[in-house]
């Protein structure tokens, strides 16, 4: 099957860029062929379709809406991108008839520097679509379902013009205004009624996007897969707590720093990822002048490197204040017999097991959180035996193999229902 994956990032970023990873990886690997379409930044994986990629709507080097040099012609591209855009339309044209056509496009995270329209060019050539769904985009013009650091559900329904109120979108009135018309319009010529089936990584998902109005029977839950490659062999745990993943408000690492602080546990706080819209500068004046030395931020890491730091911690945190669907950075931490505290919201509790596999608290309770941390620390053989439940759930349930057989199942029926319409 000859599969067309659109991601609007081609370098790690985050945890969909991981998961786009693994289906480059092993789709070959069970007779697919995996064929990317993505917006050419600076430092994008190397590939031989690079060069149907679409431009970026500001600089190679501007990744992200706050580095973006806003310029008149940067202002028109970006509002395409956010709405509709004809560009993004025709490029993904020239790719298909490059590659003669496709089985199938399994379409990831599009928005602001791709846009919906790919959704037409798929839709117009009698490919079936796919839509993984990572996060809220669909139902939050912020992507969060979170208002001043809250969870927030007002959008949920269709009523987006509280992004505008509220001003959701970065703090901005522009920005927020464009991206509540661009989900008005993509409602209005109801785009996403040609896309087959949607991709969901926990239940919890699921049931706010059936809230929002799709049809339970197109939305298919497929947790992500931990492939063989990234089961690494047990090492020695060194005596940290980590965090690891994007320095950003809605990840709760403040909340994380004050229950530390709090806490004062025997063990040193690492905390490693690229910062936000300054986050990092905002978290460290959290910390009280007798932490200095306890809590070190490392900055962005991955790989090898990356692996090290997860399987020599005693346990990760991930205290998100969110409804975060299903972060990777859990089963990243199983794989690596790492247990894990996490705040009990979104999906979060369907990946972990209170008291086996880690420990869950009440999300923006720094008290909870505090005693948490202390309880994890109060038996080491009970973190030992925390991590080997996590690495064995990981094993069982988690296999890429078993992943890669749902979603070409999901696809044949995603083509045959085409062929039938």
């Amino acid at each position: 099957m000859k599969i067309v994956l659109c991601n609007k990032y081609f370098f790690l970023n985050g945890g969909t860029e991981k998961y786009l990873q693994v289906l480059l990886r092993h789709l070959p690997r069970h007779g697919h062929e995996a064929i990317p379409f993505s917006v050419r930044y600076a430092g994008s994986w190397p590939s031989s379709y690079s060069t149907y990629f679409l431009d970026p709507p500001g600089d190679p080097t501007h990744t992200h809406l706050s580095t973006i040099r806003i310029t008149p012609a940067n202002s028109l591209r970006f509002l395409t991108r956010s709405i509709y855009s004809c560009e993004a339309r025709e490029a993904l044209a020239r790719l298909l008839a490059a590659i003669g056509g496709a089985d199938i496009a399994y379409v990831l995270n599009i928005y602001n520097y791709m846009s919906p329209s790919i959704i037409d060019t798929f839709y117009r050539h009698d490919i079936p679509i796919v839509m993984q769904v990572g996060d809220y985009n669909l139902v939050c013009p912020a992507y969060t379902l979170l208002r001043n650091n809250r969870p927030c559900t007002l959008c949920i329904f269709g009523a987006f013009h509280h992004g505008i109120i509220h001003r959701c979108v970065k703090h901005h009135l522009a920005a927020s205004m464009v991206r509540v018309v661009a989900m008005y319009i993509h409602r209005w010529i109801k785009i996403y009624d040609r896309v087959a089936a949607f991709v969901v990584p926990c239940r919890f998902m699921k049931n706010i996007l059936i809230q929002g109005g799709f049809a339970p029977n197109r939305i298919h839950l497929l947790q992500y897969p931990v492939p063989p490659e990234d089961l690494p062999v047990r090492q020695p745990k060194e005596n940290y707590m980590l965090y690891f993943g994007r320095l950003s408000p809605e990840k709760g690492i403040d909340t994380l720093i004050k229950a530390y602080q709090a806490a004062t546990p025997p063990v040193n706080l690492v905390i490693a990822g690229r910062s936000y819209d300054n986050e990092e500068e905002r978290l460290r004046r959290l910390v009280l002048p007798q932490f200095q030395d306890r809590i070190r931020f490392i900055g962005f890491t991955e790989g090898s490197t990356l692996s090290k730091l997860i399987g020599g911690a005693l346990f990760s945190v991930v205290p998100s204040r969110w409804y975060d669907n299903a972060p990777i950075s859990i089963y990243e931490s199983f794989a690596h017999y790492t247990p894990v505290v996490a705040s009990a919201i979104g999906g979060i509790p369907e990946q972990i097991e209170d008291t086996v596999t880690g420990k869950l608290f009440p999300p923006d309770n720094v008290q909870a959180l505090a005693a948490s941390i202390l309880w994890m620390l109060e038996d080491r053989a009970r973190l030992e035996a925390m991590g080997a439940a996590g690495r064995a759930f990981v094993q069982e349930h988690l296999g890429v193999d078993r992943h890669i057989n749902a979603l070409i199942e999901l696809f044949s029926e995603a083509r045959s229902a085409t062929r039938k319409g």
